[in-house]
């Protein structure tokens, strides 16, 4: 044998040598792992989706629950099986039962879905007639029997998409999921969604079944209590149905929200079935009809001259009594600011400055406080940050210093900014939740963080201001209510306390009422924002007032007495034996 013949017998016992080995490997050593995978292979799985767990408000009455939805499917591994004349009869009373044409369109062995969202009608005669390769399957949908109540709290419901998918595969979500999109929906998706269960069928080369491996039944997700209000949420949406705008209401000494309203609104049931485009067209014609204008920002007016006041008190050592004569303008070097009354309100002090909202009286505040002292008073009252609140969309708003208009606008800061700072107008944006937090610790003492989930909240951060100053803002936030700008929100029985707001803005200015009741003992704020409103004394405090009525009739603990105006301007009398210092011209100054 030459060495050529030699060489080739070695290579052939080589590699011989070497398939046996890894048949003996792999039939051997691999055995089990290979088994499973054949028959993984040779399997699929039918996913049985879990149901979402209920949502209840916080007497738990039902908010959100789920609703069986049916839909027909074919199994063309069993009509392919059958003749022509079979498959057409099948096909022919099928579309007899669902009212139209039904073809037979084969690419895979996988059921084919005809029809989505079947009546329970359709489906039980469908069940009834048992027509052979046809089966009807049901799977939870969400159902809001509300509709649109609470529709921006709540959230909504949706497949899951490509660019969630990527995020949230590592945390068990996989390709048709259903996952919240907005809302409590949303930020409890994890609580809310269960597990899904299933069954892992052996199919042949086919795909056709051949038996159940395994199955498994899908859990229920949990539960959840807010801390909403069912009643009070339709008393806050009644009271807004007429406008554009948003209302908060909030308990100032857990933060609870008992309703969030916006408006537009939308039904998140639609999600649930086919819409059409009618319906689409329909919602198009809202305004922004997703957004929820109670987390969104805007500029605030009036309502944060508490801030501004709070701010003058603390560092300025103004004196609450000190009087200034508004004549309905204020001259800054030449230049003329006015005040919303036309013909000014004459000589008033700085605290009646706040009962009737005078713009002179914060003009001169902002002119001495500067940039700086207001917004680092904005920052410690919770502007310019996130409120915490458990649902998407919480903004932070804007605070502005000279810093930040360098930096963003690259101009310097003048002395006209300030005395628009301090009536709530040029860089400030702030949100309808912001202002109720604002409010809630005016009328505490207390801040709390917003939450619509029931939880054990730890003791809220004190306001940055002494109990004196306080108790002056909160005798003269009563005295709006009681006979200034706010006395359209003057409900008898239930006394409150709050303020006016109107934020000059592109079109008809916003309108703003945010107040707090009982005046001595609150149980809520509430915050009403009406966009393009004009006006906080007509729009914004009507839809508080409703709400304050309705409280009042439905949940309020104790009644009040009405109380009696005695025509005394009690925040212009000299309580603290201090003389007035009196300005008896608008302040001119020099740069």
């Amino acid at each position: 044998m030459d060495g050529k013949n030699k060489a080739l017998i070695i290579i052939f016992v080589l590699i011989f040598s070497l398939l046996s080995l890894r048949l003996v490997y792999l039939q051997i050593a691999q055995h089990r792992k290979l088994s499973q995978m054949a028959i993984e292979n040779a399997a699929k799985t039918v996913i049985d989706p879990a149901p979402r767990g209920v949502i209840y408000d916080r007497n738990e009455k039902i908010l959100v629950e789920n609703q069986a939805v049916f839909s027909v499917h074919i199994l063309p591994y069993i009509l392919l099986n059958m003749e022509k004349r079979e498959q057409e009869e099948v096909l022919t009373s099928l579309g007899g039962l669902l009212g139209e044409t039904v073809e037979l369109k084969i690419s895979a062995n996988e059921p084919i879905i005809v029809k989505d969202k079947i009546p329970l009608e359709t489906a039980i005669r469908i069940e009834e007639k048992q027509l052979p390769g046809i089966v009807v399957r049901s799977r939870p949908v969400r159902f809001y029997p509300y509709g649109h109540l609470a529709a921006h709290l709540l959230g909504y419901v949706g497949e899951i998409e490509a660019h969630e998918l990527k995020n949230l595969r590592h945390q068990g979500y996989r390709l048709g999921n259903v996952i919240g999109k907005d809302g409590v929906e949303k930020i409890y998706d994890q609580q809310l969604r269960g597990i899904d269960g299933g069954r892992k069928v052996q199919v042949d080369v086919h795909g056709v079944p051949l038996k159940v491996l395994e199955s498994q039944e899908p859990v229920a997700g949990n539960d959840m209590k807010l801390t909403i209000d069912l009643g009070l949420q339709e008393a806050a949406e009644k009271a807004l149905e007429k406008y554009e705008g948003a209302v908060v209401v909030m308990d100032p000494h857990t933060g609870e929200i008992l309703a969030m309203a916006s408006h537009p609104y939308y039904d998140p049931g639609i999600f649930a079935k086919e819409v059409n485009k009618k319906e689409w067209k329909k919602l198009g014609y809202k305004k922004y009809p997703f957004m929820n204008r109670a987390l969104a920002i805007y500029p605030p007016g009036s309502v944060f001259k508490v801030i501004s006041l709070a701010a003058a008190l603390e560092t300025e050592g103004i004196d609450p009594y000190e009087i200034m004569n508004c004549r309905g303008h204020y001259n800054l070097n030449g230049r003329i600011a006015k005040c919303w009354l036309l013909g000014g309100h004459g000589p008033v002090s700085v605290m009646e400055g706040l009962v009737w909202s005078c713009d002179v009286v914060f003009y001169e505040l902002g002119r001495r406080l500067g940039p700086e002292k207001m917004s680092e008073f904005a920052r410690k009252f919770g502007l310019g940050s996130k409120t915490g609140i458990d649902l998407p969309q919480d903004k932070m708003g804007t605070v502005a210093d000279k810093k930040w208009k360098k930096k963003y606008l690259n101009q310097p800061w003048y002395e006209g900014d300030s005395i628009n700072y301090a009536i709530g107008q040029g860089f400030l944006e702030v949100s309808p939740l912001q202002m109720a937090v604002v409010y809630g610790g005016i009328a505490t003492g207390k801040f709390v963080r917003p939450h619509v989930i029931k939880t054990d909240e730890g003791p809220g951060k004190k306001v940055p201001i002494s109990s004196r100053n306080l108790e002056l803002i909160q005798q003269a936030l009563r005295e709006v209510v009681k006979r200034g700008t706010g006395v359209a929100a003057n409900v008898a029985g239930i006394p409150a306390a709050g303020k006016t707001g109107t934020a000059e803005n592109a079109g008809k200015p916003h309108a703003w009422f945010i107040c707090y009741a009982p005046y001595d003992d609150p149980e809520i704020v509430i915050a009403a924002f009406v966009a393009h409103g004009e006006h906080g004394d007509r729009a914004s405090a009507y839809v508080a007032r409703d709400i304050l009525k309705w409280y009042k009739e439905n949940r309020l603990k104790q009644e009040y007495p009405a109380e009696k105006y005695t025509g005394q301007y009690i925040l212009q009398r000299n309580k603290y034996k201090v003389p007035y210092r009196v300005v008896k011209d608008n302040l001119q100054t020099q740069d």
